[in-house]
């Protein structure tokens, strides 16, 4: 998606929760709950999926390890994403509230997944070609005042709980594990409170 539909899309959205009902504002709240417990759920699965022993033995125990991270990251940003979603409908009702992860790990989190899983298999590809990184990756690095990588990027995942010197994943699953429990606070507040909502349209892919 590109900048400008990027920015058109949202201001539909911004336009919508303006004008919409508190029953239709509430109903969407529920879903979106919804959706962003899941992919709370599905990263802490994958964050013990990733810490699971193993003896590495095979490529294939090193390949898994490898997927689990990525996983991890994408899920755990598609978690706060949603959890993004959820403030931004309680600001359109009044109610301004701000969930885990912290800004710090929000921030970390997104330049993680931007640099080891978001299009990971081009920038791979240009550096088994060339030896060189991509300006992203370099940037992304210089932005936070790290090092430049020095060889692979895959180099950055394994053998540490602190991806590139950066993103702890302990605290991460920490403030997955808040974020977990401050959505189930809110799901508890506003399912079934007797109040009437139209039912918000279901979502088909």
């Amino acid at each position: 998606m590109g900048k400008d539909e990027l920015r058109g899309q949202r201001a539909l959205i911004a336009d919508a929760l303006k004008n919409a009902s508190p029953g239709r504002l509430q109903a969407t709240l529920d879903g979106t709950i919804g959706d962003a417990q899941a992919f709370c759920w599905g990263a802490l699965r994958q964050y013990d999926r990733h810490n699971e022993p193993t003896s590495f033995t095979s490529p294939r125990d090193y390949g898994l390890h490898h997927a689990d991270l990525h996983y991890l990251l994408i899920g755990a940003q598609e978690a706060v994403s949603h959890a993004e979603r959820v403030e931004q409908i309680l600001r359109a009702m009044g109610r301004h509230q701000e969930l885990p992860p912290n800004p710090d790990i929000r921030r970390l989190l997104l330049q993680m997944r931007n640099l080891l899983a978001e299009h990971r298999d081009e920038r791979v590809l240009y550096w088994r070609l060339t030896g060189e990184h991509t300006p992203h990756v370099a940037a992304i690095y210089e932005g936070l005042g790290m090092p430049a990588i020095r060889g692979s990027i895959d180099s950055y995942e394994y053998g540490t709980e602190v991806l590139g010197g950066m993103l702890s994943l302990r605290d991460l699953r920490a403030e997955l594990l808040g974020l977990s429990d401050e959505l189930g606070r809110l799901a508890d507040q506003y399912r079934g409170t007797g109040q009437p909502a139209p039912p918000a349209p279901p979502v088909n892919w």
